[in-house]
């Protein structure tokens, strides 16, 4: 069973600093940037929306199901979120990180990163796996790890950089990560397959939505 503090949280940044979302204790999580004013955290970006799970047994340590953004038709965007869960006990020294990307549109250029911090660090650590996707599609990567842990407690982070160029074309990202204990929770390469048609049409959701809510 996994290990927590009375402390234990999920919190979210879009500058490595500032904590933009927190949340106490296990369970599911959500948010939705405010996008379009001046001084927002979007990076140029339309949507940007973080979903997530804080699972409250091992071997699930931190879920995000579904990080999308969607980009204008003309401007470039870049942005960088951070997801972390603190106060971690128990952890074993095995990590298993499953990563996937459904990049639409233009080009896009994805960065993930999954990172461990044994001083409980907000928004960094040392880095536990990687992962890049640079083109339009979909894609996945799964990677062990070997991190030797003690009592604790610790916090893992998971981070992704998202961007884009300048384009005619509408471009959009649905990247997620999974970190866990060991491989075991990880779906067959057809589930993933489900779950990435399932955040595209999440996003396009999110772009009919801004669409309507503009018209009105």
């Amino acid at each position: 069973m996994l290990a927590t503090t009375a402390q234990a949280a999920v919190f979210i940044s879009f500058d490595g600093v500032t904590t933009a979302y927190s949340q106490a204790g296990d369970g599911e999580f959500a948010f939705s940037a405010v996008c379009g004013g001046v001084g927002d955290p979007c990076g140029g970006f339309e949507t940007v929306a973080v979903v997530g799970t804080a699972p409250p047994d091992l071997p699930g340590l931190l879920h995000s199901d579904s990080v999308a953004v969607n980009a204008r038709n003309t401007g470039a965007a870049s942005i960088t979120i951070w997801v972390t869960r603190t106060d971690l006990t128990n952890l074993g020294d095995d990590f298993f990180s499953s990563f996937t990307s459904n990049n639409l549109g233009g080009a896009v250029q994805v960065h993930l990163d999954t990172l461990i911090s044994s001083t409980n660090q907000l928004f960094g650590g040392a880095t536990l796996a990687s992962f890049d996707h640079n083109s339009t599609g979909s894609a996945s990567s799964n990677v062990d790890t070997a991190f030797a842990t003690g009592a604790g407690p610790y916090s893992v982070t998971q981070k992704y950089i998202i961007t884009v160029n300048s384009s005619a074309t509408e471009r959009s990202a649905s990247p997620t990560i999974t970190l866990s204990t060991s491989s075991a929770v990880v779906p067959e390469p057809g589930a993933w397959a489900l779950m990435i048609l399932g955040f595209g049409g999440a996003g396009a959701m999110l772009r009919s939505h801004r669409r309507r809510t503009a018209a009105a």
